[in-house]
């Protein structure tokens, strides 16, 4: 293993153990001598990484926390969630979006399109998020009580949804409400030519990684394509792809809240 390893391994070690570690203890979890972990020690400690408490005990200080909350703080939310957005629609081909739940309403924040392969499927970020049509607003509307949901379906025509949207939208808040009960059955939402023609999308829901797991979502994560391409077998290989980057979505949400919320 290589010298600048080691120093890695051991912040690592000592991450995982926040109440500290002996040096016998590091040395042994480390695979390294006595000898050398004293010394990787001592420069850790001379930078101000690490500490000893008044059992000998080595601990990380807050140096590396504080550092990643400033590169969060300086970064901005969209540097720091763009580059998960950018490797979904690397590995799927298709279009990706994160929208951020604004009160009683969605909002596009988002978006990334790396797709060079023919017919591609891009859409404005100011583009209204229409509740009932869109897989990013019924995956939303799956999670909260019935009631709220009706109270934001009610500010919609939805009789005449079509003359706004795909052929295939629902018209009846009977059927709207049959697709909220598969949704939260399911935890994703696929809609087919239902916001407009030709296109194909599925979302999930994003939550705060910090909050208890029954609260509200942060926001949605969807990926949008043609539909000719958005095969059953397709739309189960981006739906994993899908999930995973919302977890890593929610990772980074909440460390961004963390920080701006000081």
């Amino acid at each position: 293993m290589s010298h600048i390893g080691r120093y890695f391994n051991t912040l690592e070690l000592l991450l995982a153990h926040p109440g500290g570690l002996s040096l016998s203890e590091i040395s042994e979890q480390t695979q390294v001598a006595m000898a050398t972990a004293h010394r990787i020690l001592s420069a850790l400690r001379e930078r101000g990484y690490v500490c000893q408490d008044e059992q000998d005990h080595y601990r990380l200080t807050l140096k590396i926390p504080s550092m990643g909350m400033s590169f969060i703080n300086e970064t901005g939310f969209a540097r720091i969630m763009q580059p998960l957005l950018d490797d979904l629609a690397i590995e799927t081909g298709e279009h990706v979006r994160l929208a951020e739940v604004a009160e009683d309403h969605l909002t596009w924040v988002l978006q990334a399109t790396k797709n060079t392969r023919g017919l591609q499927y891009r859409r404005a970020l100011d583009e209204k998020i229409i509740p009932h049509t869109t897989a990013a607003g019924k995956v939303w509307l799956s999670t909260m009580r019935d009631e709220r949901a009706m109270r934001i379906l009610s500010a919609w025509d939805i009789e005449n949804t079509r003359d706004y949207a795909g052929p295939n939208a629902r018209v009846s808040i009977r059927d709207i409400f049959d697709d909220i009960a598969l949704i939260r059955g399911e935890g994703h939402a696929v809609v087919r030519e239902e916001g407009e023609v030709g296109v194909c999308v599925v979302a999930v829901a994003v939550f705060d990684a910090s909050r208890p797991a029954n609260t509200a979502p942060v926001g949605t994560l969807s990926i949008a394509g043609p539909i000719a391409r958005m095969r059953e077998e397709t739309l189960d290989a981006h739906l994993a792809s899908l999930k995973r980057s919302a977890i890593k979505v929610g990772e980074h949400w909440a460390l961004w809240n963390s920080v701006s919320e000081e």
